[in-house]
């Protein structure tokens, strides 16, 4: 198996869990004289055995991560996914601030004025900077998620 197909079965795993984490809790109390059409013991085996299999591909997962070279950067997979990280948090904050330095509307000359603090195009070339440094690193890690296999 990839380990691209892992993070897609992961995915798949974490959402299965989510809908039986729903399922349990809203079978918990029911109206006297319903019945449910799954118990909850069988839906908490379900649960266990599926959070069993989501910690199995979650531990093959991080020992590839751990292990993998990225080849055009040399650098492991678990340092991109952390260095991605960093990029993803940076591009967030740059676009707060531009959304925050927005102009907003003035009625009246009565009003009070509000002015930027920061240098609108110098954030705007940090954005983009960022953003491009982002789809660099992300089509590496995804590159290398499509040809590594997956660890045992």
């Amino acid at each position: 198996m990839k380990l691209a197909e892992a993070l897609l079965l992961r995915r798949d795993l974490e959402n299965r869990l989510h809908i039986l984490r729903t399922e349990i809790t809203g079978s918990v109390l029911v109206q006297e004289g319903d019945t449910l059409d799954r118990s909850v013991s069988d839906l908490l085996a379900d649960y266990q055995q599926g959070s069993q299999q989501l910690d199995e591909i979650a531990r093959q997962i991080n020992h590839t991560n751990a292990h993998t070279t990225i080849v055009e950067s040399s650098l492991l997979v678990v340092d991109a996914l952390s260095q991605r990280e960093r990029l993803r948090q940076s591009h967030a904050l740059y676009t707060q601030m531009l959304d925050a330095a927005k102009a907003g509307p003035r009625m009246g000359r009565n009003e009070i004025r509000y002015v930027r603090t920061i240098d609108t195009k110098e954030i705007t070339k940090l954005l983009n900077q960022t953003a491009q440094q982002l789809r660099e690193i992300d089509g590496q890690i995804q590159q290398t998620n499509w040809l590594t296999d997956l660890s045992q």
